[in-house]
């Protein structure tokens, strides 16, 4: 199974790493045989070969069977948006749940974010000029069908319950996003359908996160409530999230490449969550079991670290230091198979 990497920048390389090593263990202990092939992009990549996602790194990222991605720095659209868009990534999977031993004010959130990840006003189609600007907001029959499927397809495995983020009330645009969303969600007579306006959406998030399992969201709104919704979970470090389209699946954790952080001291589980995130893709794509049981090996580790709080990062409260993290990891790993 060939896996592109891009390690990135500012931590990126550092947690990258981290991730490795742990994928490499359960790779053995599974019989997963993974194989990591170097796909260089992002800011460093940018200074020593003049473009951010070298021909060749692209195409090593084309021919495997998924990628995982650290974070980049200010090459991001460079990278990441042009990933999404040349491999039409067209989903955005991002789960979000509080974890034992983490500070949070909600204990029971559990709760899903299915962005739509190639249009809205990120298509990207702008004009500039000295006293204007404009963008052009995109939502497309096609796109909103087929994300809405992969938001419902998710509820049946879930609580069966889907929340459609719009602001139809000021834009007919998004209204129509909603109303191609509801037209699919009257093929799943079990999962139940609401929409909610963006802003309120917002403010439900705060006072009573426990209510939702899946929203489903165009770009723009999924991104934004993205990051409040890392922040009721205790930290954005411990996200992760799947970019993933009928045939491709790239994999990164939802927070940047923190330069103002020590790298040997930063947060790797976000990007440790986000490896098992693939090997679950990875199972239902190949229709392998073993890529699942690893999966959720890595995640239960990640589970029993933050329960203990022993080995926790300075984010987190703690004392650890990055590689401490991935030790306690492949520890705890290797003494529950024994």
């Amino acid at each position: 199974m060939r896996i592109s990497v891009i390690h990135g920048d500012g931590i990126g390389p550092k947690i990258v790493n981290v991730t490795l090593r742990i994928l490499e263990e359960v790779s053995d202990l599974y019989n997963l045989n993974l194989e990591f092939i170097d796909a260089p992009a992002g800011d460093n990549v940018l200074r020593e070969f003049g473009e951010a996602l070298p021909k060749s790194s692209l195409e090593k990222i084309v021919n495997s069977d998924a990628c995982l991605k650290g974070p980049v720095g200010e090459t991001a659209r460079d990278v990441i948006v042009y990933l999404r868009q040349y491999l039409d990534l067209y989903a955005n999977i991002r789960p979000f749940k509080t974890f034992r031993g983490i500070k949070s004010f909600w204990r029971n959130i559990d709760l899903v974010i299915v962005r739509e990840n190639t249009e809205d006003l990120y298509r990207g189609v702008e004009d500039l000029g000295p006293d204007y600007a404009v963008a052009l907001l995109v939502i497309t029959r096609k796109r909103t069908e087929r994300i809405a499927k992969i938001a419902f397809d998710l509820a049946l495995r879930r609580r069966k319950k889907v929340t459609i983020i719009h602001k139809g009330n000021v834009l007919r645009s998004y209204l129509y996003f909603r109303d191609v969303a509801v037209e699919v969600g009257r093929r799943y007579d079990n999962v139940d359908v609401e929409d909610m306006y963006v802003d309120n959406a917002a403010y439900q998030l705060i006072i009573n996160p426990e209510r939702f399992d899946i929203l489903l969201t165009p770009n723009m709104f999924g991104d934004i409530l993205s990051d409040e919704a890392a922040g009721l979970i205790g930290s954005i470090g411990l996200t992760c999230s799947a970019n993933i389209s009928d045939e491709h699946g790239l994999f990164e954790p939802v927070h940047g490449s923190a330069p103002d952080i020590d790298p040997e001291y930063a947060n790797p589980l976000g990007q440790v969550l986000t490896g098992s995130m693939m090997l679950e893709w990875l199972s239902y794509k190949k229709g392998r079991r073993e890529f699942m049981d690893a999966s959720r090996e890595i995640r239960e580790a990640v589970e029993k670290i933050l329960e203990d709080g022993d080995t926790l990062t300075p984010d987190l409260g703690g004392k650890a230091k990055t590689d401490n993290v991935a030790h306690k990891i492949i520890e705890y790993i290797r003494r529950k198979l024994i």
